[in-house]
């Protein structure tokens, strides 16, 4: 044998029923990074005998599996791992409707059986025809009559067929709802990699890291710690078709205003994570406990004048929002992470480059705008909650 190809390697996923209980996936997980491992603390036996030695005997102790990813922002798939970090969705699904007449290239309106909103992000079409579009003001009774801009700034560009579907942006918001009855979500991982076919139940989530750099693709990296691994049988893989948010689409709020100084931000929600391993007869924990949420972020900006470091010399607890966003002509997706009440903790000027810097970290404050510390909208063509 020659060697495995490791890009063939399927990675799925679903959410459990039961924590702890193995589930076959139900979402394919497109991954840049899947690291796995498969911990067994040691039981060493150091026993003194009258010899020489200090190992007198070696044993198997408790297990666990910590699994570490990280991944493109696929605005079809990172609700679950808002959901994961224990932000619960609330969805509004957008509307939709069907063409009452056909199109051609190049349309700037169209008929529709259902009115669709001024400024909504819409789905046209269907197959290799599908294109994404602005609306503009409806006019008329049903149909309606909605002038388009597509992702060119120009008309549509394909044609389409009456009938076809066209379909508005659901929005998901995703906000805190723990209570002594929060049933913690926990999910089941499965891997092919062309040598085992394992899966690993009862993984919960300590970490998530969103990184943003104009420069590139917008990431996102979670942390888990679950069950042992075993051997599963295969399953059906089917990754996103959706483009990911690049850096460059960033946009920041703070300060009461919009900002165009950002450079880089790195936030990350954080629950602290115990595996307690209880009197169950078997090796792997009991159950996986997550702690209550925090939320930081280590930002970095063009320093030229004081407004963002005043943030942090007057301790101005204000809104702060990142946003992410794609381009209407790739689907227009669009993700927005809010401290509604912020705290920047230190504001530090670097002049060692060649413009001058500003590298701030800043942390969500309980609020009960957010409900918590923090809280998400997604805006995608996801109609159903995460």
């Amino acid at each position: 044998m020659s060697g495995v190809l490791s890009r063939l390697t399927k990675l799925g996923m679903a959410k459990e029923d039961d924590n702890g209980e193995y589930k076959i996936p139900s979402v394919s997980v497109p991954w840049n990074t899947a690291k796995y491992v498969d911990i067994t603390d040691p039981l060493r036996d150091e026993s003194v005998r009258a010899n020489d030695d200090v190992l007198q005997a070696l044993q198997p102790g408790a297990k666990n599996t910590t699994w570490e990813l990280d991944i493109n922002s696929y605005a079809d798939f990172i609700g679950h791992l808002f959901v994961g970090m224990g932000l619960f969705d609330t969805v509004v699904a957008g509307v939709s409707t069907t063409l009452s007449s056909a199109t051609t290239a190049g349309a700037t309106s169209i008929s529709v059986a259902v009115t669709i909103p001024q400024g909504s992000i819409i789905k046209v079409g269907t197959g290799a025809a599908v294109e994404y579009a602005t609306t503009g003001t409806p006019s008329g009774s049903g149909p309606f009559i909605i002038p388009v801009t597509g992702g060119t700034g120009a008309g549509l560009i394909s044609a389409h067929g009456s009938g076809d579907p066209v379909v508005g942006q659901a929005t998901h918001t995703f906000k805190q709802n723990r209570t002594f009855s929060t049933v913690w979500p926990s999910y089941s991982f499965t891997t092919n990699d062309g040598v085992d076919i394992l899966g690993w139940a009862g993984c919960v989530m300590s970490e998530l890291q969103v990184k943003i750099d104009p420069k590139g693709l917008i990431t996102l990296s979670p942390k888990y710690a679950g069950m042992p691994s075993g051997t599963q049988a295969d399953f059906m893989y089917g990754a996103s078709a959706v483009q990911p948010a690049p850096g460059w689409a960033w946009t920041v709020t703070n300060a009461g205003a919009a900002s165009t100084r950002g450079l880089t931000m790195d936030i990350t929600f954080k629950r602290a994570q115990e595996l307690i391993h209880g009197s169950t007869g078997e090796q792997g924990p009991r159950e996986v406990f997550a702690g209550a949420l925090e939320i930081d972020g280590s930002y970095k900006a063009i320093f030229e004048s004081d407004t963002d470091i005043n943030l942090f010399r007057n301790y101005t607890q204000t809104v702060t929002t990142h946003t992410m966003s794609q381009p209407v002509s790739f689907g227009g997706a669009s993700v927005a992470v809010t401290m509604s009440q912020s705290g920047y903790t230190t504001g530090e000027v670097v002049n060692s480059g060649p413009y001058l810097q500003l590298d701030q970290n800043v942390s969500g404050i309980a609020n009960a705008t957010d409900g918590g510390v923090t809280s998400v909208v997604v805006k995608n063509f996801v109609s159903s909650a995460f």
